[in-house]
């Protein structure tokens, strides 16, 4: 376990933070309904953006002021360049951001649905974009220096382990987004990740599934599978639950944290502005309850827009509507006490 849980560097100003996972093209169609086997449905809107949760991860801390690293992979052809281009623009560090020559930048379909619902095709990245054992030595003095290593179950768990073995080595703190939701047969592997991790970021659905894996049975709730999980010895669960908000286990007990009103135009990428937000807030000295309502923040500003990458929220926006919130609630409880 990172070594840093119990106090976050918060004397050097912007948290370090280093952020590993895929880079690829969201072709990103607005459709009705999804097609059936041999049928075709006409799509209102095709948008090309960058995206991957690494990427987005990436850019979503950076737009909250941290210093960003990020590990990831894409082709040496337009789409990779278009990736290097929009995180230099955005102030990430691309030391490690690798473009393969020979290599095809992955692109990724998402089917985005009249509320916002988002479906995904995509594939495994092939071997030339996957990342080697000379990168994660390249690396390795940057994953030293850090405040947190954020981590996504797009890059292989093999070569997560490493990653989390060289933070353990340092103290330095260890974040797990374990999607896309894996495959079953995949949880041995991820099993050996977890005594690494040090704050667990899963979906509901994610969640259910690594309860599963850990013979823990079905926990019902979002608290309940953040409870379960945490009591497996990870220090902070924090289990999303869409709209609702997310529930969050650790030391100091289990508590649900709302969410925020939105109007949902496209899901894309909101767990992405989660995370980063969770582990930007937390590095900042924040308490759990009140970076787990930052998060919640983020998640709801990103709903509003379509297109992940285009969708992240800075720290001013996130502040704006946590205010807001906190106004109308006042206001309600007012008028309930006039009453």
């Amino acid at each position: 376990m990172g070594q840093r849980m119990g106090g976050w560097q918060t004397g050097a100003g912007r948290p370090d933070i280093v952020v590993t996972g895929n880079s690829v093209m969201d072709l990103l169609y607005r459709v009705r309904s999804l097609p059936k086997w041999s049928g075709a449905v006409p799509a209102s809107d095709v948008t090309v953006l960058p995206g991957g949760k690494g990427f987005n991860q990436a850019l979503a801390a950076a737009q909250l002021n941290a210093r960003v690293h990020l590990l990831s992979a894409a082709g040496q052809d337009p789409w990779g360049l278009q990736l290097k281009e929009s995180l230099i623009a955005k102030g990430v560090d691309v030391s490690h951001f690798l473009l393969r020559e020979g290599a095809v930048t992955s692109p990724v379909a998402v089917l985005v649905g009249p509320g916002g619902e988002t479906s995904f095709i995509g594939w495994k990245q092939p071997p030339l974009l996957q990342l080697r054992d000379a990168d994660i030595e390249a690396v390795r003095p940057v994953v030293n220096g850090a405040d947190i290593l954020m981590a996504t179950l797009e890059i292989r768990p093999s070569v997560l382990l490493q990653l989390f073995q060289i933070a353990a080595e340092s103290g330095v703190t260890v974040m797990l987004n374990p999607g896309p939701t894996p495959d079953l047969a995949d949880l041995p592997e991820i099993g050996k990740l977890l005594p690494y991790v040090d704050v667990l970021v899963p979906n509901r659905e994610e969640a259910s599934l690594l309860a599963h894996g850990a013979g823990l049975g079905e926990p019902g709730s979002a608290e309940e599978l953040a409870a379960a999980l945490h009591g497996t010895g990870i220090p902070v669960v924090c289990v999303t639950d869409a709209g609702r908000g997310c529930a969050v286990a650790s030391r100091e007990g289990t508590f649900g944290s709302p969410g925020f009103a939105s109007r949902v135009r496209d899901t894309t990428g909101a767990s992405d502005a989660f995370c980063s937000a969770l582990a930007v807030s937390m590095a900042a000295g924040a308490g759990l309850q009140a970076a787990a309502s930052y998060a919640n923040a983020a998640g709801a500003l990103t709903v509003r827009t379509v297109g992940s990458s285009s969708a992240l929220p800075d720290d001013r926006s996130i502040r704006q509507l946590m205010s807001a919130s906190e106004s109308a609630s006042v206001e309600m409880g007012s008028g309930d006490l006039d009453e």
